[in-house]
C-alpha cells in the first residue's frame, strides 16, 4: 500500500510518498511544489495541474496531511489554506488529516530525510496506519 504525506509551509507543499509491504517501509519518493501567488489564477491553476501530476505519478492509496489550524495564534495563512483546497478537490483517494501532536507523536525513519520533510514522512506513516 503507497501513503503520500503532506505538510503545507508557507507557500509550498512538501510530499514524501511511501510504500508498506510485508512491514517493510519504504520512502519511494520526495519533493515539493511551490505557490506561486495566491491570488493569480494562472498560478493558482499551474499549482493545481503539478500536484494533479504528482498524484498521477505516485498513484497514493491514502493521503495523510499535517492539519493546519484554521483561526487562532498559529493559524494558517491563505497560500496554505488554498493549497489545502486545491488537494482536497484534486485528491484520487481518501485523506486523513492529522494534528502537530500526533505527528510528533509518530515515530518514523529519519534516515535520508531532510528535516523538513519529517513532517510529511510521519503524515504518511500516520495516513498508512489509518487505512489499515
Amino acid at each position: 500500500m503507497k501513503a503520500l504525506g503532506i505538510e503545507f509551509s508557507s507557500n509550498k507543499l512538501i510530499y514524501v510518498l511511501v510504500e508498506t509491504s510485508d512491514g517493510d517501509l519504504s520512502v519511494l519518493s520526495s519533493n515539493k511544489l511551490e505557490l506561486a501567488d495566491t491570488r493569480d489564477r494562472d498560478a493558482l491553476v499551474a499549482f493545481q495541474t503539478a500536484l494533479r501530476a504528482v498524484f498521477n505519478a505516485t498513484g497514493p492509496d491514502v493521503i495523510g496531511i499535517k492539519a493546519k489550524p484554521e483561526k487562532g495564534q498559529m493559524s494558517a495563512g491563505a497560500a496554505a489554506l488554498k493549497m489545502e483546497g486545491i488537494s482536497l478537490a484534486c485528491s484520487p483517494c481518501p485523506v486523513h488529516f492529522f494534528s502537530g501532536a500526533k505527528i510528533n507523536a509518530c515515530k518514523a525513519p529519519e534516515d535520508g530525510m531532510r528535516k523538513y520533510q519529517i513532517p510529511a514522512l510521519k503524515s504518511a506513516i500516520l495516513a498508512l496506519d489509518s487505512a489499515s
